[in-house]
């Protein structure tokens, strides 16, 4: 009999731990996250059978919790809220920067004051990797949870980023090309053929505030045919590439300074020298007629010339524009001169430009050359030597008679510069500094005309016209809010500027065995060394579940199989009691007998 009451006293026990069980499930059978758990139940022998008689031992109850049973995932109007479809855990700290880490299957995130990603109405934040600006992973040991930080949106309040890529797409017509002035002359070859020498010149430096007033001009000579040099007696050009010179011309007109190609200045100064004269150019394969150089500008006429711009934004997401000034100089080709940084209006100097040597400089050139089919054939830098007379030179420290050449990368313009406004500069040789593209340069049949093109336009007055442009800088904006990448389980954060950024990586946690975690007050776990170590994965990799923005996942308990547990434990605890109350009987009986 008292093997019988024992048996029934434990069963009595048990089912109480099987209705709590139940009770606790129901209670949070709206619990975001909440997994249910269940009672198993085990038998109880005191000692094996014999005979007619029967150990009654009884029976123990355990509880056994499925953490990553899925619960329905369902969508939510709060951009924050987050959930895990499949394997794995959120992880999150008890306090901001607590050094113990905890798991959690609730992904109800909210706000808090200062912009952390706390579990709603608990002290729990959630953890992620910081990321760049592409959602790439930063810092070292990105598999250990010490690489995790407290999510906070408030750090990235507002954006903008610095262009460095910059691509043009534009025609230069082919009727500019007539108005450059050409010199010709009969070559060495027999019979004689006619060859022909382009002059054509660009302002580098508008007038100044000298003293007196002066303007800067870059003037280029170029050889029609690309197998001839061209000399002055003392500097000789590159076959296929112009000779080029800065000239400075006073307010009356007078050439009172030139600049070769080595940077030798020459002054009108002295013995009654007032002004200078263009310089003598001649070709390798000048034959009996002899070239007419021209000896003023007045005797050059005025190229074809047209001023664009590139805007790009520095990194503080400031607008700066370089105008561009394009020349024609005759034989397909053009002069394109960029100068120093302006505001949008143009009237307002923002940054000083520098060249390939890191010196200051108000611009620098190019030689842009095309096919006969209009398709680009090359761009090359050009060497010039800014006027010793520019105030702003001066200011600068620039070694007078010093050639500067612009920077070029993988044969294509470069935008290096400074800005006034405290951002950082886009240095040549850094990873700042801004690329242009102007398209596929090559010779007949390889260049294209994906960039720069040079066709006729059919129009009596040409102009340039500016197709398309593109960049990759963005001006500065503010924080719109933040959502969460259904693939990748990046947070992102949008701007007023229409940029999204990756701002952090949210990891998905897994453990050898989850159910082996030990429960925690607010729907969180700890590791336990049932659990094994934990393992930090991308959402989606290494069968790690995928994490799905703007979702939670709710609890997984049946209510109805719950009440019918309930029922099922009452009726088991009622018939324990029959037991209790019916062995008390006997009992009561067999006292009575053996009085």
């Amino acid at each position: 009999m008292d093997a019988a009451m024992n048996s029934a006293v434990s069963a009595l026990q048990s089912q109480q731990a099987a209705l709590s069980t139940v009770s606790d499930n129901l209670a949070n059978s709206q619990t975001s996250g909440y997994k249910a758990v269940t009672t198993q139940f085990n038998s109880l022998l005191t000692q094996q059978a014999a005979g007619l008689g029967y150990p009654s031992g009884g029976v123990s109850a355990t509880a056994r919790q499925n953490v990553l049973a899925q619960g329905l995932v369902q969508a939510t109007t709060t951009t924050t809220d987050m959930a895990i479809t499949g394997n794995g855990m959120f992880a999150v700290s008890q306090g901001l920067g607590g050094t113990q880490q905890f798991f959690t299957r609730n992904g109800a995130f909210d706000t808090d004051a200062k912009g952390n990603l706390v579990l709603s109405g608990t002290n729990f934040y959630l953890l992620g990797w910081g990321t760049d600006a592409k959602g790439n992973v930063l810092g070292a040991n990105p598999d250990n949870i010490a690489s995790l930080q407290n999510v906070n949106i408030n750090k990235f309040n507002n954006s903008a980023t610095a262009t460095t890529e910059y691509s043009l797409q534009a025609n230069l017509p082919t009727e500019a090309q007539s108005t450059v002035t050409t010199l010709t002359y009969s070559n060495s070859a027999t019979p004689p053929a006619t060859e022909n020498v382009a002059v054509g010149y660009s302002v580098l430096t508008p007038q100044n505030s000298a003293n007196p007033p002066v303007t800067v001009y870059q003037l280029t000579y170029t050889a029609s045919n690309s197998a001839v040099t061209l000399t002055d007696g003392t500097n000789s050009s590159t076959a296929g590439q112009p000779l080029v010179y800065t000239v400075t011309v006073d307010n009356s007109g007078n050439i009172t300074q030139i600049v070769d190609p080595a940077g030798t200045v020459t002054t009108a100064a002295g013995a009654g020298v007032t002004t200078l004269t263009l310089p003598a150019v001649q070709p390798s394969d000048i034959g009996a007629t002899a070239l007419t150089d021209p000896t003023t500008f007045s005797a050059l006429g005025s190229p074809f010339s047209q001023k664009t711009s590139i805007s790009v934004f520095d990194s503080l997401g400031v607008q700066q524009t370089f105008p561009v000034t394009w020349t024609a100089e005759g034989n397909n080709q053009w002069l394109m001169t960029v100068h120093s940084p302006t505001n949008a209006a143009g009237n307002k100097s923002t940054g000083q430009l520098y060249d390939a040597g890191g010196n200051p400089v108000s611009a620098y050139s190019y030689n842009v050359t095309f096919n006969s089919d209009g398709t680009l054939n090359a761009i090359t830098a050009l060497s010039t030597t800014e006027d010793p007379t520019n105030v702003a030179n001066l200011a600068a420290g620039v070694t007078l008679g010093t050639p500067t050449t612009a920077p070029i990368n993988a044969n294509q313009p470069v935008l290096s510069a400074t800005y006034f406004d405290g951002a950082q500069p886009s240095k040549a040789g850094t990873a700042a500094a801004i690329n242009v593209n102007l398209g596929t340069a090559g010779t007949l049949g390889v260049g294209k005309t994906d960039g720069l093109s040079q066709f006729s336009t059919g129009q009596s007055t040409p102009s340039i016209a500016v197709k398309a442009t593109t960049q990759n800088g963005v001006q500065y904006g503010n924080l719109d809010g933040v959502s969460v990448d259904q693939a990748t389980g990046n947070v992102i954060a949008a701007y007023s500027n229409g940029q999204k950024v990756p701002i952090y990586k949210i990891p998905v946690v897994t453990f050898p065995n989850e159910n082996g975690l030990t429960a925690q007050n607010d729907g969180v776990y700890q590791q336990s060394s049932l659990s094994g170590q934990y393992t930090l994965n991308t959402s989606g990799a290494n069968g790690a579940g995928v994490v799905q923005g703007q979702s939670l996942e709710q609890s997984n308990v049946n209510t109805s199989k719950e009440f019918s547990d309930m029922i099922t434990a009452q009726q088991a605890y009622s018939s324990a009691s029959q037991v209790i109350k019916t062995d008390q009987q006997m009992f009561t009986s067999f006292i009575q007998v053996i009085q």
